[in-house]
């Protein structure tokens, strides 16, 4: 299947009938001996009160906002998503799942069957950062899927969009044909807070990805908090 190439403000139109979509970030470990990059990907579940985009708030306060914020553990008791035995987490109702941490941007295998060409990949060694959305059971108030990366500990590590080399999001289907992707350029030198793209609900009840590109010096904390208050 052909990828559509997103500019800055650019739209994918997803089938209404493909019901389940997999996302994530892909971006190369640093030359050299420099410290790795450590790409987080996050993807919060909005509403639109009346209808507005503009005043989007976390779905029932963040019970399906994929983020290591909303973790349930020691820690966090009262946190919404369930962590798996592998490092995964999910919703309680399944519909969105996030893989488990790449710290390095050095991925893994992606896999495949035992007669399946390695080239035939989509881009042959998976994601580094990978979430998964089941969009027939998004509960039926959700209008939107934001999608944001940060670079952990970046102020220590002196680390910024800016160096981090050949990073974009992409968009596949269920059997992991890509259907489109978003490269993060130049443009983000100086950044550590992207709000990447958002996927947004059709009035037909279809949804489209539509890439965003707003950077800035925001905490994830902060993010948080703008789409609580």
């Amino acid at each position: 299947m052909a990828t559509f190439n997103l500019a800055k403000g650019q739209s994918f139109q997803i089938q209404k009938e493909m019901e389940l979509v997999h996302s994530g970030l892909v971006w190369d470990p640093p030359e050299g001996s420099g410290p790795a990059f450590d790409l987080d990907v996050h993807c919060f579940a909005l509403i639109h009160p009346r209808g507005d985009a503009s005043r989007a708030r976390l779905y029932n306060d963040g019970s399906h906002a994929l983020c290591y914020a909303f973790v349930r553990g020691p820690g966090n008791p009262e946190g919404s998503l369930t962590k798996n035995a592998d490092g995964s987490f999910q919703t309680e109702d399944g519909a969105m799942w996030h893989e488990r941490d790449d710290r390095t941007g050095k991925g893994g295998p992606a896999p495949r069957d035992e007669d399946e060409d390695e080239a035939d990949d989509h881009h042959g060694e998976g994601f580094r950062e990978e979430f998964k959305i089941v969009l027939a059971k998004l509960p039926a108030d959700v209008a939107e899927l934001a999608v944001w990366a940060t670079i952990h500990d970046a102020e220590r590590k002196r680390q910024d969009f800016g160096k981090v080399k050949n990073a974009y999001i992409e968009v596949c289907d269920a059997m992991d044909d890509e259907l489109c992707r978003y490269q993060l350029t130049s443009e983000f030198a100086g950044k550590t807070t992207i709000q990447v793209a958002s996927f947004l609900k059709q009035q037909d009840g279809s949804w489209k990805f539509h890439a965003v590109g707003a950077g800035s010096n925001a905490g994830l904390g902060e993010v948080i908090n703008a789409y609580l208050s």
